[in-house]
Order: C-alpha cells, then structure tokens, then sequence
C-alpha cells in the first residue's frame, strides 16, 4: 500500500525532473580557504608570499626549531601513526 502525502505537503514535493538544488552549488572564493589560497598566491618582489612563508619555516628549521621540523617532516614523509593498544575487560555487574 502506497502511503499518501498529506495535502499540506503535497504542494512542497519536487515534481518529476526539478533539481532539489536549482541555485547548484555556491559559487568559490567565500571559503576562508579560497581566500587564504589566492593571498598566499600573490607576489611579494620576486616570491610569492607562501613561497616567503616556506622560506621562513626551513630557516626556522635549519636553526633546529621542533615545531617547523615536524612540520616539514610531516607534510613530505607523512604524519606518523599512533598506535594505541586496548584491552577488553568484561565485569560483570550485580544488579539487586
């Protein structure tokens, strides 16, 4: 048996071949991501500035700073696996 709509409802459903979506997909460049990624893509003299910001994090690195030595490594070899061990315990409980 097919269940009906109320008629309240009725009225809302999509009609065979409308999208769900007729506005689509927003348009790019509204992300912070977006934006950050078109500021770090513009010149400063000869670099770009994500050019001068990678610079700084190898200088930092060089001078043996952790945080930029992880950083680099992390990015070129790929963040190290935790390994977590767990053991399963079953008590059981008295209920009175």
């Amino acid at each position: 048996m097919k269940k009906q709509l109320p008629a309240k409802m009725a009225e809302h459903k999509w009609k065979k071949g409308q999208s769900g979506n007729p506005k689509g997909r927003p348009l790019k460049g509204l992300a912070i991501t977006d934006l950050l990624k078109e500021l770090l893509d513009t010149p400063l003299g000869e670099k770009t500035r994500r050019e001068l910001i990678m610079d700084n994090v190898i200088e930092m690195a060089l001078n043996k700073d952790r945080w930029a030595i992880e950083f680099i490594t992390e990015r070129t070899e790929g963040k190290a696996l935790e390994r977590v061990e767990t053991k399963e315990v079953k008590d059981e409980v008295e209920i009175k």
